[in-house]
């Protein structure tokens, strides 16, 4: 039995007779890596255009209610809600605004009137009757009662004692 001559075997080679071997395998680990990284950013960009898309663009809020809420706490005497209505008013004013509505007495009435409004500030009429017309000819008074935007809110330009500036 004669053998054929072996042919030397060299490394990567497979012996005579033997079926080739495939390639070792490539590392599919930078694709992987790659993919969630892609998915993490797609999702991450789709979750802010949707919060952006579905947000209110502006100021949240009607600004006619929160005239209403200032001339009802007027007429409530509640100077806690003046003061949080306030742009500008801190609660060291509450004590204050509270003797001003008790010493004039004064019931408000929003007008029906269209007010003026943009993004950023409104204004309404407010009709006032002070119970004490003391130093009112007939305790008839009109108020502009303006609104401006901060922090996404309407807040009552005030004076320093509760009433419209």
């Amino acid at each position: 039995m004669n053998q054929p001559p072996q042919q030397p075997y060299y490394y990567g080679q497979q012996p005579y007779g033997y079926p080739p071997q495939p390639p070792p395998k490539k590392s599919r680990t930078g694709l992987i890596v790659g993919l969630v990284v892609g998915l993490v950013v797609l999702l991450g960009g789709g979750a802010v255009l949707l919060v952006v898309l579905l947000s209110d663009s502006g100021t949240s809020g009607d600004p006619r209610a929160t005239a209403q809420q200032y001339v009802d706490a007027v007429n409530n005497k509640d100077a806690e809600t003046i003061v949080a209505l306030s742009c500008s008013l801190g609660p060291q004013y509450v004590d204050s605004v509270r003797e001003e509505l008790t010493g004039k007495g004064v019931e408000m009435t929003l007008s029906p009137e269209e007010g003026t409004e943009s993004a950023a500030s409104a204004g309404f009429w407010i009709d006032g009757k002070l119970a004490n017309p003391a130093s009112y000819e007939d305790g008839e008074l009109r108020y502009r009662l303006n609104l401006s935007t901060t922090n996404d809110r309407w807040c009552v330009t005030l004076g320093a004692l509760g009433m419209p500036a």
